[in-house]
């Protein structure tokens, strides 16, 4: 990976995420076309265990997918894009669970991951794997459901309960 670079952000559900960026050469992922191949790779990554940092995380039960948390994803990757910034608190001071309840998810808890310059949905896990705080956050069991969204390079990936 080039130009691999790690930005601390504090999400206020509880997680401290290191948000990633990185650059590539070549095309990004067709915009949004990452529903299976992330939900499969997260719960690949659940169903087997993993360490995280020095962590060793059990197996948990796999995430379903939830077309809210995803509509969420989506606003904040495009938002992100269209308005040159990268942070889990949007520039009006919105946190990821208020946007989430802000087009219908109905669960009271929400986490996120991002990530920048990805080309693909492998390419943003292995680095949220790499990454002990987005490795816990994709291994914690308390959450059931995920949405994701990849736009012009940028990825968010949303959990609830």
């Amino acid at each position: 990976m080039s130009n691999l670079r790690n930005k601390l952000t504090l999400l206020f559900t509880g997680i401290l995420v290191l948000t990633l960026s990185c650059k590539k050469n070549g095309q990004f992922v067709a915009d949004g076309v990452i529903q299976k191949s992330l939900l499969d790779s997260v719960n690949n990554l659940r169903s087997s265990g993993c360490k995280c940092g020095n962590d060793s995380m059990s197996p948990v039960a796999p995430l379903v997918w939830n077309d809210f948390l995803a509509k969420a994803a989506e606003l904040l990757a495009k938002d992100m894009y269209s308005r040159n910034y990268f942070e889990h608190l949007s520039p009006e001071g919105t946190f990821p669970v208020q946007r989430a309840q802000a087009v219908g998810y109905t669960g009271t808890t929400v986490g996120e991951i991002i990530a920048k310059g990805y080309k693909d949905a492998g390419g943003a896990m292995s680095g949220w794997k790499a990454s002990e705080s987005h490795c816990k956050a994709m291994m914690e069991p308390f959450y059931l459901e995920t949405g994701a969204y990849s736009y012009n390079g940028f990825w968010v990936q949303e959990f609830g309960k």
